[in-house]
């Protein structure tokens, strides 16, 4: 009985950490709704025909760029690291 409740445990584990495909779907359309609207123009004005496939890799480009340009924060590469612990200490 110990076994049959434990597997059925394991199985509600599991089905909790399924996926839901609808709302990654959504959430990747907004994504690419929010790429169109900020970099789409950009790319109009660099001479990409709005529609192709030249101007989505166009869009996708600009905006891994931005994620580039934005500023890392270190001090949180591990969850509970404080920045002394990331970052050694330094006399000046």
């Amino acid at each position: 009985m110990k076994k049959i409740t434990i597997c059925i445990l394991g199985l509600l584990l599991v089905a909790g950490c399924a996926s839901n495909p609808q709302a990654e779907r959504e959430k990747a359309n907004k994504l690419m709704d929010y790429k169109i609207q900020v970099y789409g123009p950009a790319c109009e004005k660099l001479g990409f025909a709005k529609d192709t496939d030249a101007w989505r890799e166009c869009i996708q480009r600009e905006y891994e760029q931005s994620l580039m340009r934005q500023p890392y924060n270190h001090y949180w590469d591990y969850p509970y690291a404080t920045p002394n612990y990331v970052r050694p200490y330094y006399r000046y």
